[in-house]
């Protein structure tokens, strides 16, 4: 009988204890023998299967619970913003600080443990959106004096554009793949544009303060807090000013693909 058909679509494949048979249940006669082909196509698939268990990633690790985190603190802050307590809006900017810290902290975990899952490639990004963009809305409403409503809506409205046209174009460029993806990832201007975007953020909620503790830090430095405020404002436009030109680069470097996208590949017949 011919087996070297059958020899080309199954891989050698070593010996290991699928059946739990013992060496004197296994004969010529048997179908359960090692060299039979219905074992061979047993064990094939029961490799594949203990890969595939090997291969899987725990989902709750130390990053991931620090990005989730980031995620329950989202209502925290929507309730504290609201909340009449003098110490409120002090608490929602260190819960903000926190949340920032916690950004930079589960990704250098995961880079030096080498405990980075796809989980949380996903879900780091998301959370980060969800806490700047609460956030930025809930000051677009009440900002710090001396800033109004107009001029706060200016940054905080580039901001969620960009935000949310950025995420369509990797969205687009990862099914699109090759250099289209690579085109989108991140440059030295996105990491710019975060640095001033935290920074303003985190001394605008502080200018909220009510308890007189911040004013007197500031003061301690001659400043007082509408300074402070103003300043931090014009940190944030310059934020969206970087965030508005990294779009456009990442357009730039994604617009041949755009015009000249590369011809679909036909399948294989089978």
């Amino acid at each position: 009988m011919d087996k070297s058909g059958s020899k080309e679509h199954l891989p050698h494949i070593e010996q290991i204890p699928l059946l739990g048979l013992s060496k004197r249940e296994e004969s010529f006669d048997s179908p359960y023998d090692r060299r039979s082909e219905v074992y061979r196509q047993l064990a094939y698939e029961y490799a594949k299967e203990h890969t595939r268990q090997q291969n899987q990633q725990h989902i709750w690790t130390v990053p991931n619970l620090l990005t989730f985190l980031r995620l329950v603190l989202v209502p925290v802050v929507m309730a504290l913003w609201y909340a009449q307590h003098d110490l409120a809006q002090l608490l929602v900017a260190v819960l903000f600080v926190t949340a920032s810290v916690t950004d930079w902290l589960d990704g250098y975990i995961a880079r030096k443990f080498e405990i980075a899952t796809a989980f949380g490639a996903f879900l780091d990004p998301v959370a980060d959106k969800i806490m700047v963009t609460a956030v930025l809305i809930l000051m677009s409403i009440e900002p710090p004096p001396p800033i109004s409503q107009t001029q706060m809506a200016v940054p905080v409205v580039v901001m969620c554009c960009r935000e949310v046209t950025m995420s369509a174009l990797r969205e687009w460029a990862a099914s699109a793949g090759g250099a289209a993806h690579k085109a989108v990832k991140v440059n030295s201007f996105g990491k710019w544009k975060t640095a001033l975007q935290m920074t303003s953020m985190s001394l605008l909620l502080f200018c909220k303060d009510r308890t007189g503790r911040v004013s007197g830090i500031f003061e301690g430095v001659h400043l007082t807090v509408l300074q402070v405020s103003y300043v931090s404002w014009l940190l944030l436009c310059a934020a969206a000013s970087l965030a508005a030109w990294s779009l456009a680069i990442y357009f730039a470097n994604v617009w041949t693909h755009f015009v000249a996208p590369p011809a679909p590949q036909r399948e294989k017949a089978a």
